[in-house]
C-alpha cells in the first residue's frame, strides 16, 4: 500500500527517493487522496525530487518515482546541511514568507523543504536563497525544475513555470 492515514486523519503517502541494496528508500509526505492512486501533495518533500506542494501525482510502482499528472505551480527548494542554526532557519522562513509568499514545509535534522509559488519569479527566488547561502555558506537546490532529475549532470529544464 502506498499510503496510510495518521492519527489526525491526514493521508501520508510514500514517495520514492532512491533504490538501495535493501530496497527502495521512501519519504512520507501528507497528501489529499483523490482516489485511484492519485494524490495532491500537501507539503513539498525534503528528499524526493521533481515534486512540490500542490502537485497532483500518481503513485504506481513503490520502487519508482511518482508520476506528475499536474503541476501545482510551486517550486520545491531543498537544503541539506550537517546542521542548521535555528536563528538562520527562522530568518530564512521569515524572508521566504515575506518576500516570496512561500513556506517552510519541513525540517528534519539539517534538511529543509520549502515551497515557493512560481509566480514569485525564479530570479527573485534565487536572490532570496542566494542571500541565505551568503549568510550561512549552505547551498540550496530547486528540486523540481530538471527534466532528467535522476541525472545530476543533466541540467535540461522542464520549463513548467513558463
Amino acid at each position: 500500500m502506498a499510503h496510510h492515514v495518521d492519527e489526525k486523519g491526514t493521508t501520508l503517502i510514500a514517495l520514492f527517493v532512491a533504490m538501495r541494496e535493501h530496497g527502495p528508500v521512501c519519504e512520507q509526505v501528507p497528501a489529499r487522496d483523490l482516489g485511484g492512486d492519485r494524490y495532491e501533495l500537501l507539503s513539498s518533500p525534503g528528499l524526493a525530487l521533481n515534486l512540490a506542494r500542490g502537485d497532483i501525482v500518481a503513485i504506481g510502482d513503490p520502487a519508482a518515482p511518482a508520476t506528475v499528472l499536474q503541476r501545482g505551480g510551486n517550486f520545491c527548494i531543498q537544503i541539506y546541511a550537517d546542521e542548521l542554526s535555528p536563528p538562520a532557519v527562522a530568518e530564512l522562513e521569515k524572508d521566504v514568507g515575506a518576500q516570496l509568499g512561500g513556506t517552510l514545509d519541513g525540517i528534519h535534522g539539517g534538511n529543509l523543504a520549502l515551497t515557493v509559488p512560481a509566480a514569485a519569479g525564479i530570479g527573485h527566488i534565487a536572490r532570496v536563497f542566494d542571500a541565505y547561502t551568503a549568510r550561512t555558506g549552505i547551498a540550496w537546490y530547486f528540486a523540481n525544475i530538471y527534466r532528467n532529475f535522476e541525472d545530476v549532470d543533466d541540467e535540461t529544464l522542464l520549463d513548467w513555470w513558463q
